[in-house]
């Protein structure tokens, strides 16, 4: 009977590759780790400042200025969107009621332009005005931006076909 002989070529090849799958997925998480980390920072804000007792959304917008937007209903069910500005940590809350909803915003771009592909849409502040952006791919592919008042629901700006 012969005895085989143990192969390290194979041995080094799957120890590489377990190695590498492991440090790939522990760059992975660390890479959102900030994003995490700011989301928990945003709702414990939120909550805090607005009397959450559900959250059901968060978006980051980034423009002139970072806003990290909190959606939630407040222990009276009123349901809010709780806008932090990033850098100075000022609260502004915006009763739901008072503005198109997001799923708003996005019904008026599908509609208004049939997009092949939402790419993001969050509220933020630009200059005094609440506003909803949206980041689309057209249906050839070409990027752009929708701009709407978060207050009356119109179109504020519109970039084509970057």
């Amino acid at each position: 009977m012969r005895h085989r002989r143990f192969d390290w070529v194979k041995f080094f090849v799957i120890t590489g590759l377990i190695v590498l799958i492991i440090g790939a997925i522990g760059v992975y998480a660390k890479s959102l780790s900030p994003y995490q980390q700011l989301r928990g920072q945003a709702e414990k804000i939120a909550t805090n400042r607005a009397n959450l007792k559900t959250i059901n959304g968060f978006w980051w917008y980034n423009r002139d200025k970072s806003y990290l937007t909190v959606a939630g209903n407040t222990k009276k069910n009123q349901a809010v969107y709780v806008v932090i500005q990033e850098k100075t940590g000022k609260v502004n809350i915006l009763n739901q009621k008072s503005g198109i909803t997001r799923q708003q915003a996005l019904q008026q771009i599908n509609q208004s332009a049939s997009p092949k592909k939402i790419l993001n849409a969050s509220l933020g502040k630009r200059g005094s005005e609440f506003v909803w952006d949206i980041g689309y791919l057209s249906k050839s592919g070409k990027l752009n931006y929708v701009t709407y008042s978060f207050r009356s629901g119109e179109q504020l700006n519109a970039i084509k076909n970057l």
